[in-house]
């Protein structure tokens, strides 16, 4: 599904289809679809792997071309050891600096990175395009029930009401399956060892 046919969902789930007298604009909703689809990446995120050529002589590591960077995971320098040998490193203000030296050989970075919906493509998997619905709704019903307060209209102090209800009991399940997501994507260490 795309941005197009996203917004389309939304709208039919808010009842807001005639393009003559919507109640959002496209960029309101597709505001809503976007801080969805953030705080979706944040518990399902793209999992990369960019192989960077290392700078003789230099612990930096350019990674300009990591779009869509949420968290760095490892550093793995030099490439092709068994057992791996991954690197402490610090990420900050967007540089990424590595423990161990280059030698001008590629350093493996995996990371991870937030997902996309553009007018062509996503990258959202179609068994949580739903979910990206019930949270852009949910929030779109919650920022019509405020803007309602303090205006007249057909459906008097209900209709604020109704927004509100409508979007708190739409963000809970949202709020409720984006946790099952993350719970699914979560990683449990475990260790072997032997008692002595």
């Amino acid at each position: 599904m795309n941005l197009t046919e996203m917004r389309a969902r939304v709208r039919e789930d808010l009842q807001d289809t005639d393009s003559l007298n919507y109640r959002w604009t496209n960029d309101e909703v597709d505001g809503a679809i976007d801080r969805v689809v953030m705080e979706y990446s944040l518990q399902a995120p793209i999992q990369q792997q960019t192989d960077i050529a290392t700078t003789d002589g230099d612990t930096e590591l350019d990674i300009s071309s990591l779009t869509g960077l949420i968290k760095i995971e490892s550093v793995e320098f030099p490439i092709g050891e068994s057992p791996k040998h991954l690197q402490h490193f610090d990420y900050w203000a967007g540089k990424l600096y590595m423990q161990g030296e280059g030698d001008g050989t590629d350093a493996r970075v995996r990371w991870l990175k937030k997902h996309t919906l553009s007018a062509d493509s996503t990258t959202i998997p179609a068994e949580h395009e739903e979910i990206i619905v019930l949270g852009a709704t949910g929030y779109l019903a919650m920022s019509a029930s405020a803007n309602t307060v303090d205006r007249a209209f057909i459906a008097g102090r209900y209709g604020t009401i109704s927004y509100k209800a409508w979007g708190i009991e739409r963000l809970k399940r949202y709020d409720q399956q984006l946790r099952q997501i993350a719970q699914a994507n979560r990683v449990v260490l475990r260790q072997l060892y032997t008692e002595d």
